[in-house]
């Protein structure tokens, strides 16, 4: 067994055959596939064209979005993320382009104007702040409540700001410039270390680097099985909040941004007791700004009413389908065959909410009560449950697909402690 963990600790033939084997294919544009589509999409938005165009530049775009998947990054992790990435982009451009006017509906808090004044070169870059601002920060469409009157004037009034905003956490007190890099520093190298945790734990199971034919994580038994998952998912997510700080410490170190202006990617672990809050609360939001009109919009489609459980679950599920189409544009990046494998998670998690939701209501209508200390402690059990018990459907396909072999880091702290440890 020590002989096994060495060799996952220092043979490369055990790391790397995931980018040996997407060297076949050609290497992804990142500046044709996302960086162009993104700047060209800023420009049609600060056109503010009629629908029947942007109808035909939403189609030009999603073809460039799917085209994007048939290239490969060298890696099938990163072309996970980077299909996943193109995903998010196709929904992002519907939803700005066929179910929204931002130049009309959208206005910033520091806007002193109405954009739709400004020289095209300036309402490119509004509009491109737009494109990169999915919680809306600082924007109208970040407010819970009903801004009909702050829109319909042609000079933006003054919007109805709220400081409770739903499921965005707290913004960073106003700080110095370097007061707030050097706390995203420290923040990047606690989630360097924690993705470099759970790569050390993947590459040292065997499952992971060396999966046997419909390999999956429950064939270890349960603990291993929970294991697995929060390592595959502590790695997604310290790599997107990694990123993040990235970009805040480059906003903020070149006085394109304030401090404020970035609160944290997730919210905090103690909202986390109900799997409606895992992803409502604590997961990012992200992709909130498109879910929310497109399921709007699929319940007006069927007459369903507002505030009523069938509008309410219609969006449920209209949500994580949209998530889970996204994470098939990942599917279909790492190989065709993958094509719809993360569909089943996501949606499952609307079954799992809607089970939750029963057996909550059926617990009230039996007068069963709790202190809360109690109930959320049963809650964590019962999300922790949930989330191993759901997540080799996210994750098998992957391992079979040779994902666990990827390398998120350039190197391993941890591994050469480790190593270094073991052959003392």
């Amino acid at each position: 067994m020590r002989d096994l963990f060495l060799r996952c600790l220092t043979d490369t033939d055990c790391r790397l055959p995931a980018s040996i084997a997407s060297f076949h294919r050609t290497p992804f544009s990142m500046a044709l596939y996302l960086v162009l589509p993104d700047l060209l999409l800023a420009i049609v938005l600060a056109f503010g064209l009629q629908l029947r165009f942007r109808v035909v530049f939403y189609l030009l775009f999603s073809y460039a979005c799917i085209s994007g998947l048939q290239y490969t990054t060298g890696d099938k992790f990163q072309d996970y993320s980077a299909g996943s990435t193109l995903g998010g982009q196709f929904f992002t451009a519907m939803h700005l382009l066929l179910f929204a006017e931002p130049l009309t509906e959208y206005r910033h808090r520091e806007d002193k104007d109405d954009p739709r004044g400004r020289s095209l070169w300036r309402r490119t870059i509004w509009s491109w702040r737009i494109i990169h601002s999915p919680r809306g920060l600082g924007w109208n469409y970040e407010v819970c409540v009903t801004l009909t009157a702050c829109l319909v004037s042609p000079i933006p009034l003054t919007p109805c700001y709220s400081s409770q905003v739903s499921n965005i956490p707290p913004r960073p007190l106003p700080c110095s410039k370097w007061t707030f890099i050097r706390s995203r520093v420290l923040q990047i190298i606690r989630f360097f270390l924690l993705i470099d945790l759970a790569q050390s734990y993947i590459h040292t199971n065997t499952l992971f680097t060396n999966p046997p034919v419909n390999a999956t994580i429950t064939s270890q038994g349960w603990l291993l099985q929970m294991i697995s998952g929060a390592a595959w998912m502590s790695a997604a997510y310290a790599g997107m909040s990694m990123n993040y700080c990235i970009f805040a410490i480059i906003g903020v170190g070149l006085g394109l941004s304030k401090p404020e202006n970035w609160p944290d990617t997730f919210g905090t672990w103690k909202h986390a007791y109900t799997v409606r809050n895992f992803w409502g609360k604590f997961w990012h939001q992200m992709i909130r700004r498109y879910v929310t009109p497109i399921g709007k919009f699929v319940c007006r489609q069927l007459g369903f009413k507002p505030g009523t459980w069938l509008s309410s679950y219609t969006q449920l599920y209209v949500a994580f389908s949209i998530s889970a189409i996204l994470h098939c544009f990942g599917d279909a990046m790492v190989g065709p065959a993958y094509l719809g494998a993360s569909f089943p998670f996501f949606v499952y998690q609307a079954c799992g909410i809607t089970f939750e939701d029963i057996m909550i209501h059926i617990f009230k209508r039996m007068g069963v009560q709790g202190t809360p200390r109690i109930n959320e402690t049963i809650g964590y059990i019962w999300v922790a449950f949930w989330m191993t018990f759901s997540l080799p459907w996210y994750i098998d396909w992957a391992v079979n697909a040779g994902l666990g072999r990827s390398e998120v880091l350039p190197f391993s702290p941890v591994r050469y402690v480790l190593r270094s440890a073991l052959l003392i």
